[in-house]
């Protein structure tokens, strides 16, 4: 069948149409693809350089962190080294004042608790010292509080009564830690204590002189010039 020519002609303006469509939806669809691309590709970049960013700055934390914990270390050394040596210290202490009580005049403390408070207190440091649960701190505190009392017996005058190692009575005076005398209560006997040969030595020559320092220390008497006999001094290895 014969077409017309006005028939022909828009058959063809419509399929060329169609194909000019077609092509602009193609090329529009290439165009997206490739902004879609491009923008995948510039979101991958930023977010590499985002992660390498964040990469350094751990980088640098760890860093600072690795610093610190060897300061740290270093720090924990130097604190176990320093409780070690406060405790070497402490033991020393009492060591040393364990060997001065041993080696001072063996006089007592009756103005305390306790009819020794002298011995009760080096007893209860001692026991305090072999603990290994007690704090390292109670023991200095305790150290240092005996290191203190024992100083103060060297400053005055004192006088109590007590027994022999016989079992007789008597009054004894300490003037410090200069001399320590005794006289019995029957006033038949008088002496002092010779520390070289850690034994009573009776001297009856200074009877009087003992009786007065006893009157004297006691605040029965006003304070006067006292002669008592004292060791020659000696030196003490401690």
């Amino acid at each position: 069948m014969w077409r017309s020519a006005s028939t022909v002609r828009q058959h063809i303006r419509t399929s060329v149409g169609l194909l000019l469509g077609v092509a602009l939806w193609a090329n529009s669809a290439l165009l997206f693809a490739a902004d879609t691309a491009g923008d995948r590709y510039a979101s991958v970049m930023a977010e590499a350089d985002g992660l390498a960013r964040y990469n350094e700055q751990l980088n640098a934390n760890l860093a600072a962190q690795q610093a610190r914990l060897a300061t740290i270390q270093k720090e924990f050394l130097a604190i176990d080294a320093t409780a070690t040596a406060v405790v070497e210290l402490v033991q020393r202490m009492f060591e040393t004042f364990e060997a001065f009580i041993a080696s001072d005049l063996p006089f007592l403390d009756p103005t305390q608790a306790g009819p020794d408070s002298r011995s009760e207190r080096m007893g209860k440091i001692r026991e305090l010292m072999a603990s290994e649960t007690a704090p390292l701190g109670e023991k200095y505190r305790r150290l240092m509080e005996a290191y203190q009392i024992e100083l103060e017996y060297g400053r005055n005058l004192f006088a109590y009564k007590g027994t022999l190692e016989d079992g007789r009575e008597a009054d004894f005076v300490r003037l410090g830690r200069v001399s320590l005398v005794y006289r019995t209560l029957d006033g038949e006997e008088a002496g002092y204590w010779d520390a070289d040969q850690k034994a009573w030595v009776v001297d009856n020559d200074s009877a009087k002189a003992i009786e007065k320092a006893v009157q004297v220390a006691a605040k029965e008497i006003a304070p006067d010039l006292v002669i008592l006999p004292v060791p020659a001094p000696r030196e003490v290895q401690l």
